[in-house]
């Protein structure tokens, strides 16, 4: 029996609109929702599927691609397909080139394409993919011939370094499972500190700069304080020893010389408010330590599906091209 995964979509709208009504309270980003979407109606809503399949290691089947271009068409639909472009599915990060901070624009997923104008695969690489080089990540490329061997080794292994972590942290906030109430509120914020730090750095201005530091700080303590929400406990503050202390206690032992990297919660409260200034290097430092810390501290997050370098086989939708 050939299933109309289009239809389904369409006859299964009540489970769609509560699902994104829930993702809408918990705040969760626009293009991460149909695939939650697709993966919340295969759990809750399908009870039977054709002959001859299963619910076993859907991630991996035909039919669930199917299901999330769909539920992708529901979604362009709904909010309309500029809310789905390019440009809304980047994560930003910065690296030093020349001695200055720029922004780099890392893509959460990628499309390589099967075969041209039919299929193409989707991709949720962790790191810099195969496809990829270290120009794909600057909106503006530079040019590295100017650059001693030296230096175009150390910017490869910054942007390296950058890429793979911000898509390994994204993929582990994004897919934490089980998670309580207050952890739901803070697990969707963590990665908008980041970026907004980010934003506050790159404007190079050292009173600007040290907000972004308190950004940074902010993300770090969100991703604590999630992690411990999801194991049952609670724990207030900005104390990040005292976070990563609690957090001994299930499991988590962050680097301290990391940890040591950002500035105690005092001093980051000055810079919120502009008591305190940060020279450039300095914030630069503090974003690369609060990078670090985020990944050992999202690696522990459960999650009931690890998509780490995941590929879909996609096919054309036929009203694509048209004028």
């Amino acid at each position: 029996m050939k299933v109309d995964w289009k239809e389904l979509a369409k006859a299964g709208e009540h489970w769609l609109l509560l699902f994104d009504s829930v993702f809408s309270e918990d705040n969760v980003s626009l293009h991460s929702r149909p695939l939650k979407s697709a993966m919340w109606l295969v759990r809750e809503g399908i009870s039977e599927l054709p002959p001859g399949e299963s619910k076993d290691n859907y991630f991996d089947r035909e039919w669930f691609a199917a299901l999330v271009v769909a539920i992708q068409e529901w979604y362009e639909d709904r909010y309309g397909s500029q809310a789905f472009s390019r440009d809304k599915t980047l994560l930003y990060g910065l690296v030093h080139l020349h001695g200055t901070p720029v922004r780099l624009e890392i893509p959460q997923t990628i499309s390589e394409v099967q075969i041209e104008n039919e299929t193409s695969w989707l991709i949720f690489p962790d790191a810099i993919h195969e496809t990829e080089s270290i120009l794909s990540f600057f909106l503006s490329k530079p040019n590295l011939r100017s650059l001693s061997p030296e230096e175009l080794t150390k910017l490869e292994e910054q942007v390296t370094q950058v890429v793979k972590i911000t898509r390994r942290v994204n993929l582990n906030l994004n897919f934490a499972s089980n998670l309580p109430d207050k952890a739901k509120q803070m697990v969707a914020g963590v990665w908008g500190h980041v970026e907004k730090g980010v934003a506050d750095i790159l404007t190079l201005k050292s009173e600007i700069a040290a907000v972004g530091c308190w950004e940074l700080h902010l993300a770090v303590e969100k991703a604590f304080k999630v992690l411990i929400h999801q194991n049952g406990n609670e724990i207030k503050g900005h104390d990040l020893v005292e976070l990563s202390n609690k957090a001994k206690l299930i499991g988590l032992n962050v680097t301290q010389e990391t940890l040591q990297k950002l500035p105690h919660w005092k001093t980051s409260i000055e810079y919120r408010y502009g008591e305190k200034e940060i020279a450039i290097d300095e914030a630069v430092e503090v974003y690369i330590a609060a990078l670090h810390l985020l990944y050992e501290i999202t690696t522990k997050l459960r999650r009931d599906l690890v998509i780490n370098n995941a590929k879909f086989l996609l096919k054309k939708p036929n009203w694509v091209g048209r004028k």
